[in-house]
């Protein structure tokens, strides 16, 4: 079966948590049928990658982004009532290349990754299209207004409303349509009465995600991620102002490391309060992680899994969350993972964390069920196994009406 992926980020490094997931399911996929790349470097940088993206995929074309000029393009489309994410991520270099792909190779199948990559799809509707739009993200949108001030509560409510329609649009469109979570996947019969709407869960990979040899001994917390995004900014800068004072009332030493690429000015600013480290990007995230005895991640807004959880659980550091970081994820709070509200000044949170600094034994038995629990549900490789089934699926019907 030949599959022609497009994707808008380049799916490596598995850095951050759309790349892994494209990463892992179509490495995985790649190695079952003939899968031909088409992907955003984003930041330009990226393609540096090309060479080793070829080792696993048949074809492989990366077009450079720079996302500043892009959000600078995009401001007309505000006059109109079209979703901005649309002009952010069009470019008629991909989209000739997209064309001539699907001309020259024919392919049994389309997989788009995020509703922005559903343009280039919908071009060629001879071809099957299973879509994967990830989250649903007009729900994200809408969160963000909810919290926002003017003027851009009426920015981030204009584009929730203008996404759910082309999310709409998209879905009825698409064969099959996936999602990371069953919630989303309500959301998007919701939105799509009668599309084919499935979960296709996250998964992280435990081999290479494994617990250290020993716990950390002192009392300290780490949060990870792309930090030029701006729920993880949020999430920093309340884990240092708002949870850490209170920890340190009663562990003076309580240190918090903030990881992950990209940090924005607000988040290195964070570097002067004492106690705070923040690395920027790094090689190889498992040792800050594993080297702090809680992972803390209090997510505001957040869809479908995050990875970032599921890491932690997989190396054997309990994991203190927000109810919607862990909404999506199945897991027994109390038993695997401890949910703490976002908000009320961090006094939650903190007791959380206290709880866990205060009784090692405990946390370490939360650990480790996390661990088990994601061995048990979260391996890529049934994940692929559902991905190839769809795809066959799809093409299939392509076959049928041919």
């Amino acid at each position: 079966m030949k599959v022609l992926a497009i994707t808008h980020r380049t799916p490596f490094p598995p850095d951050k948590g759309d790349k892994i997931r494209t990463h892992h399911l179509l490495t995985r996929l790649a190695k079952r049928c003939e899968v031909h790349l088409m992907a955003f470097a984003e930041p330009p940088s990226d393609l540096a990658h090309t060479a080793r993206l070829r080792r696993h995929f048949a074809s492989v074309t990366l077009v450079p982004l720079d996302m500043r000029w892009q959000r600078v393009k995009a401001l007309p489309w505000l006059l109109g009532w079209r979703p901005m994410t649309l002009p952010v991520f069009g470019s008629a270099r991909l989209e000739a290349a997209v064309d001539r792909a699907v001309r020259e190779i024919n392919p049994d199948a389309i997989l788009a990754e995020s509703s922005s990559m559903a343009p280039y799809a919908l071009r060629h509707p001879e071809v099957p299209l299973v879509m994967d739009f990830v989250d649903v993200d007009s729900a994200k949108w809408r969160a963000y207004a909810d919290e926002a001030k003017f003027p851009m509560r009426s920015v981030y409510r204009r584009e929730a409303a203008t996404l759910r329609e082309y999310e709409r649009e998209v879905a009825r469109r698409a064969v099959i349509s996936t999602v990371t979570a069953d919630r989303e996947k309500v959301l998007l019969a919701a939105i799509a009465p009668g599309c084919d709407a499935r979960t296709l869960a996250n998964g992280v990979d435990t081999d290479y995600f494994a617990p250290a040899a020993a716990p950390a001994a002192d009392a300290s917390a780490v949060f990870f991620g792309a930090m030029d995004y701006h729920a993880n900014v949020e999430a920093a800068v309340f884990l240092v102002r708002e949870v850490m004072p209170r920890v340190r009332a009663r562990y003076p030493g309580f240190r918090v490391v903030i990881a992950g690429s990209r940090p924005t000015a607000e988040v290195r600013a964070l570097a002067a309060v004492d106690g705070v480290t923040v690395t920027g990007y790094v090689d190889d995230i498992r040792g800050h992680v594993t080297g702090c005895a809680v992972c803390v991640i209090p997510l505001r807004v957040a869809r479908g899994v995050q990875n970032k959880v599921l890491e932690a659980m997989a190396m054997g550091v309990p994991v203190v969350c927000s109810p919607a970081a862990a909404e999506g994820i199945e897991a027994e709070a109390g038993t695997q993972l401890l949910v703490a509200p976002f908000g009320e000044q961090g006094a939650p949170m903190a007791e959380a964390v206290l709880a866990l600094l205060h009784d090692r034994a405990r946390g370490q038995a939360i650990a480790a069920a996390a661990r088990q629990r994601v061995e048990a549900r979260y391996g890529w490789e049934p994940r692929s196994d559902e991905l190839l089934g769809m795809l066959t699926e799809a093409s299939a019907r392509r076959v049928r009406r041919a």
